[in-house]
């Protein structure tokens, strides 16, 4: 079993709020979006990971805060080199595993959720992750 590791090649942020639980110090959830290259992919031997989420995040931010990576989801399906969809999911629903700082998951066919791909030809370019983090 191989974990491919993906490329973050986009991040932008979608939406940030205030929780407003009547503190003094309020936390801000932010919503981004993530564009991510992956390696060839073997399926049901292979794992694909995206690491330095929240590292990513707060290069593009540049407010010094700090990130905890709460959530990540698939977003769109980006292509591999044959023009199969491909999505970034979950091993049982769509939700993605958070390990401190990482997502793991598995590549997807797009058709149907949460089931792995057999392979990709080449390489995968342009998938989307939603990730949710919380900002202190």
């Amino acid at each position: 079993m191989a974990t491919i590791n993906g490329t973050i090649r986009g991040c932008n942020l979608l939406h940030r709020a205030e929780k407003q639980a009547g503190t003094t110090v309020r936390d801000i959830t932010e919503v981004w979006e993530m564009s991510v290259d992956f390696g060839a992919y073997t399926g049901s031997t292979d794992d694909a990971a995206v690491l330095l989420v929240t590292a990513e995040i707060n290069a593009r931010a540049r407010d010094g805060r700090t990130r905890t990576l709460k959530w990540g989801a698939p977003m769109y399906a980006g292509v591999d080199t044959a023009q199969q969809a491909v999505d970034f999911c979950g091993t049982a629903v769509a939700a993605l595993t958070i390990s401190t700082d990482s997502l793991t998951g598995e590549l997807c066919s797009i058709n149907t959720v949460s089931t792995e791909v057999t392979s990709t030809t080449g390489v995968t370019k342009g998938v989307g992750i939603a990730v949710g983090v919380i900002v202190t």
